[in-house]
């Protein structure tokens, strides 16, 4: 089985959260669910663990075979690579973790439809429930308690997939939330604009512009003017107010014509895009591309930088019928992959306007492609990327 065929589990808790308790209700929904049983080098408790010895863990790790450990308890606890293998190969692990650093390593260390979960409960739920069961050491779970909620606000760019607060609901009904949350957990969806977030539209236009104004002899106020104008948008209307403001050489009709075919054939993706994109769909993510612009040259750019084939839908203003920010070309993006906006998703784009308003508006998270530019103001993205690279890396890498 390819590891983005693999489906897991990360409960993400205090102690005394409920993890056993709800895994064990996950197994009697689906017993394909299964806790993932991590090696455990020390003393004390050893059920739900394969306990180990140190000389096991050290060739572990000169094997690179440890994806994350940690100590606790006087104790380290370690996921390894063949242990979390086999679990994939008996069914759907269910990996209990203490730490957003070993959430993060698990998504990057074994990619696959990872489901993270935090389950909390206030810190007097977890000294009642510890003192309940018999625990002697229930001061040391309270320190723990009290780790796991620095890590969380040390980690507040941390997105979990679904949070559920077991001191109000029941085992079987956090359960229940889990598994529908993993089978949706498939069909993630992420929109992307197109135009300097994926390709470098602006350097192909400036590079066009110069070309054009070069070949004819214009002076460079003018070369200034028409970069102006096509900066954001260049359609037949633009060359019609260019042409009769500038009295340019050619007619609008002509220059439209020119500029359609040529500028398409000059776009290119900015570095590691196709293999970012790539790299979103293998881990189950629905990738529609929402942009402004005509159905014909957006159509023919997408084609010619590669990524008309490496998105599940595209939605292109003039075909739908909708222009962003209009919440109406959000909806029809979804619906192109069968979601609703209520579903939620991302939106990842450079015009804070456009892309950032708009996706904020229509619901979903949002993160502004800056390519090294100060925030213009306003309500801010849920994140800030310096590029679209990086932001796919940030969503796969949990910040959800």
């Amino acid at each position: 089985m390819s590891s983005q065929q693999q489906r897991g589990v990360l409960l993400y808790a205090p102690p005394a959260a409920g993890k056993d308790t709800i895994t064990a209700a996950l197994a009697a929904l689906d017993p394909s669910y299964r806790q993932f049983t991590r090696l455990k080098v020390g003393s004390g408790r050893t059920a739900g663990y394969r306990m180990g010895s140190q000389q096991q863990l050290e060739e572990l790790r000169a094997a690179g075979a440890v994806i994350y450990e940690n100590g606790r308890y006087d104790s380290t606890y370690v996921v390894d690579r063949p242990g979390l293998e086999d679990a994939f190969a008996a069914g759907v692990p269910v990996v209990h973790l203490g730490q957003v650093d070993g959430v993060r390593a698990l998504i990057q260390g074994h990619p696959a439809q990872w489901l993270t979960v935090l389950l909390w409960c206030p810190r007097e739920v977890t000294a009642v429930r510890s003192a309940g069961r018999g625990d002697s050491d229930t001061q040391t779970r309270l320190a723990a308690w009290d780790a796991t909620l620095t890590d969380l606000q040390t980690n507040g760019d941390f997105r979990f997939d679904l949070v559920v607060h077991t001191d109000a609901v029941p085992p079987e009904q956090a359960a229940e939330q889990i598994r529908q949350a993993l089978a949706n957990r498939e069909q993630q969806m992420v929109l992307l604009d197109f135009d300097d977030t994926l390709i470098d539209r602006l350097g192909a236009v400036t590079a066009w512009v110069a070309g054009y104004c070069a070949e004819h002899g214009l002076a460079a106020k003018v070369e200034q003017r028409m970069l102006d104008d096509m900066k954001i948008r260049a359609d037949q209307a633009t060359f019609e107010g260019m042409c009769a403001e500038l009295r340019l050489p050619e007619s609008a009709e002509q220059l439209w014509a020119r500029y359609s075919t040529e500028l398409a054939t000059a776009v290119r993706p900015f570095p590691g895009v196709l293999d970012a994109l790539d790299a979103v769909r293998a881990r189950g993510w629905r990738v529609v591309i929402v942009t402004n612009g005509g159905g014909e040259i957006q159509r023919a750019k997408l084609e010619a930088s590669g990524i008309a084939g490496r998105a599940d839908a595209v939605c292109i203003s003039e075909e739908a019928g909708a222009r962003k920010p209009d919440r109406p070309i959000f909806e029809t993006a979804a619906a192109s992959v069968g979601r609703s906006l209520a579903q939620g998703g991302w939106m990842i784009g450079d015009n804070a306007e456009l892309d950032i308003v708009g996706g904020r508006e229509a619901g979903l998270r949002t993160i502004w492609i800056s390519h090294g530019r100060p925030w213009p103001g306003g309500a801010e993205p849920d994140i800030i990327a310096e590029t679209a690279v990086e932001a796919f890396a940030l969503v796969r890498g949990g910040a959800r």
